[in-house]
């Protein structure tokens, strides 16, 4: 009975589903846990929400002629969800929005994906304006209360990316978020958690990867919630399909906001990450990188023996930008040279560089050492070097490469997917170096608002999809400027080991270390797989370092003053390169595991704690690490870690310190006394 219990508090109440569905998910749920695999054969249907939009002036959900539909065979059950697909038809016979929905089985998680298609071969539809791809009403029980939206800020290359945001909503008002420029996070990260009060909620994910929009409302009786594209104002050609905005949708029950983030992430790890051809998880990177392609065939390979002489505990080698591009002479120290961005689009290899006209040398040397190569691509924008601009101009629009246009998204899949082939790349980094969101506007008719972009993200996750389809054990990275299209989307594609351009470079005081901790405390719930580079990180500074390691890093080591290229790296270089990154080694496995918040999210502020811990309950071990900043005035803090059990003994390893015995009951509520500017990283195992 208590187990019934426990899965009664794990669903929650679902007011917008209504009496009835509450009870279909509870049973389905319960059913999921504790029945029999036979007994799950024919699990209910999804009773889902449906788009809002206006056709022709009129709102939808006030005209009574559309049909709706569930599609003939569209149910289906895997290991994680039951989906199921409807339609619902304008009278005229012509636009037809479909809606796929999924109900996931071991999380009380519904999700939407929406396909408009015109069903018309001859005649256009009329206007389908202000499409929002999800609209609900949740009940609200005290209706004088105000309630919060809390949100994580975007990354625009500051020491305030993903700091924590709060707005309050009192009744009667509204809170519009939006991103208006084309990529998806970099105003806010599209996980928006709607607070009813302090014990309950809703996660909503937004799975767009361009300009997206939410709207909260707060009626007093209830919160309305829309979320889609930010600007739709189009009509569909004949048989024309468009793809709309995904929405996530997660209950909190009677949870904290730090134990659902708990819950958060371990939907995530099970639903949300790249998987491999077997179906496992593709684990985090540390990666040692050259810099960018710009170095010659010889400094590739000193950077890469130099790891192999040292044991280096790097699994992945990483070139970055510049590589490309006709025959021209490069500077070869700075990192990625000065020439990297006038070559964009042209996916030839410099050969002034590379004489052998490919970067296989350095390729096989890696995979010869046992290493994963990753190789930089920015397929997305192309400069006027482009050769395939004298044959096909209408393949860019400013610098946008066109992939609403078949012809330009099979050239630009044909070049990069040779390119992977030949190499064998077993990271394929995607970077998006300009903000797409004014040139879909000007390739926008009057009465086509949203269609270049919407077409654009589409053919965006089909080159990617293909991409896995093609090399399905490859780890697709996802940069754009730093952190910029960080959304349930592309986590689901990808890992991101550069998740703010702040880092790239010396920063005054620790602001890129407070900026290390607040991305990982705060992101890793949604984002497990993350990272960023080490060059910001002063030789011999532990805090700095171990605030800057996350559950993937990348170290380029000229950028230590020319380290390798221009100059030995001294013993004690070496010596400490290697103890800190043998840490960072051994804490990237727990990463795979719940990760706790240990105490609220952290904002830029250098007075502060920030603490965080990753447990394996299948391992019986884990990490658990706290940073007291440089101002904070606290000299000791108590954290409640998760996943102890109070009764078991525990051995716990000290990084800079000794190995004790400790009781469950002590290492469930540890107090860590710091000075200033300093940290405490524990590694515990169950006895």
């Amino acid at each position: 009975m208590d187990r019934f219990k426990r899965l009664v508090t794990a669903i929650g109440a679902v007011p917008f589903f209504g009496h009835l569905r509450r009870l279909m998910l509870l049973f389905a749920f319960v059913a999921a846990q504790v029945l029999p695999t036979v007994a799950q054969a024919q699990p209910p249907r999804l009773n889902t929400c449906w788009p809002a939009f206006d056709y022709d002036g009129k709102p939808a959900q006030a005209d009574g002629s559309y049909s709706k539909t569930i599609l003939t065979g569209s149910e289906r059950e895997t290991a994680h969800y039951t989906a199921e697909s409807k339609t619902m038809t304008a009278a005229d016979e012509k636009m037809q929005i479909r809606l796929d929905g999924k109900n996931y089985k071991n999380f009380p998680a519904e999700e939407y994906a929406v396909v408009l298609t015109n069903l018309s071969k001859t005649e256009p539809t009329g206007i389908i304006s202000d499409f929002r791809s999800l609209k609900l009403s949740i009940d609200k029980p005290d209706s004088a209360n105000a309630v919060t939206v809390n949100v994580l800020r975007g990354s625009t290359c500051k020491a305030t990316d993903f700091v924590p945001e709060v707005f309050t909503i009192e009744a009667g008002k509204e809170q519009v978020l939006t991103t208006t420029c084309g990529r998806s996070s970099n105003d806010y990260v599209p996980f928006l958690e709607l607070n009813l009060d302090d014990r309950n909620g809703y996660l909503f994910a937004v799975g767009w990867t361009g300009a997206w929009k939410a709207r909260f409302a707060n009626t007093g009786k209830a919160v309305d919630v829309e979320i889609g594209m930010e600007r739709t104002h189009f009509r569909l050609m004949p048989g024309e399909t468009v793809r709309q905005p995904s929405v996530l949708v997660l209950p909190r029950k009677n949870q904290s906001r730090r134990q659902f983030k708990t819950l958060v992430h371990r939907f995530m790890l099970e639903n949300k990450v790249p998987r491999d051809s077997t179906g496992k998880i593709i684990p985090p990177i540390l990666a040692v990188a050259s810099g960018g392609g710009n170095k010659t065939p010889q400094m590739m390979a000193d950077v890469l023996q130099y790891c192999v002489d040292n044991q280096m505990p790097f699994d992945t080698y990483w070139v970055d930008a510049g590589w490309y591009g006709a025959p021209h002479e490069d500077e070869l120290y700075s990192n990625c040279g000065p020439n990297w961005w006038k070559y964009v689009g042209d996916w030839r290899v410099n050969t002034t560089t590379h004489p052998t006209g490919d970067l296989l040398p350095i390729s096989n040397a890696v995979h010869q050492a046992g290493m994963k190569f990753l190789l930089w691509f920015e397929p997305e924008r192309m400069t006027d070097s482009a050769p395939i601009l004298q044959t096909h101009p209408e393949y860019r629009h400013g610098q946008l490469v066109d992939f609403g246009n078949p012809e330009a998204l099979g050239w630009i899949q044909d070049t990069v997917y040779g390119i992977i082939a030949k190499h064998k790349i077993d990271v394929y980094r995607q970077d998006f170096n300009m903000d797409p969101g004014p040139v879909w506007r000007g390739m926008d008719a009057a009465d086509r608002v949203g269609i270049a972009e919407a077409k654009h993200i589409a053919g965006m996750y089909k080159f990617l999809d293909d991409m896995r389809a093609r090399f399905p054990d490859i780890l697709q990275e996802n940069c754009s400027s730093g952190g910029r299209r960080i959304d349930i989307e592309m986590i689901s594609r990808a890992h991101t080991y550069c998740r703010s351009d702040y880092y790239i470079g010396r920063k005054p005081g620790d602001t890129a270390f407070i900026l290390g901790q607040n991305a990982t405390l705060n992101l890793i719930p949604y984002l497990p797989f993350e990272g960023c580079e080490f060059n910001c990180v002063p030789v011999g500074d532990d805090y700095a370092a171990f605030s800057i390691i996350s559950s993937g890093t990348v170290i380029t080591p000229s950028d230590f003053d020319g380290g390798i290229l221009r100059r030995k790296i001294t013993d004690d270089e070496t010596a400490w390169f290697k103890k800190v990154f043998d840490v960072a080694d051994r804490m990237r496995p727990f990463y795979l595991g719940d990760f706790y918040q240990l105490t609220e999210e952290t904002a830029a502020g250098d007075d502060v704690w920030c603490a965080w811990q990753c447990d394996r309950p299948d391992l019986k071990a884990g990490f658990a690490i706290f940073f007291r900043r440089g101002s904070a005035s606290e000299e000791s803090r108590t954290f409640q870690l998760g996943g102890i059990q109070s009764r078991a003994k525990y051995q716990a390893e000290f990084y800079g310190g000794p190995t004790k015995s400790l009781d469950g009951s002590e290492l469930e509520t540890w107090t860590a006394t710091l000075a200033p500017r300093s940290f405490q990283l524990v590694f515990y195992r169950e006895q």
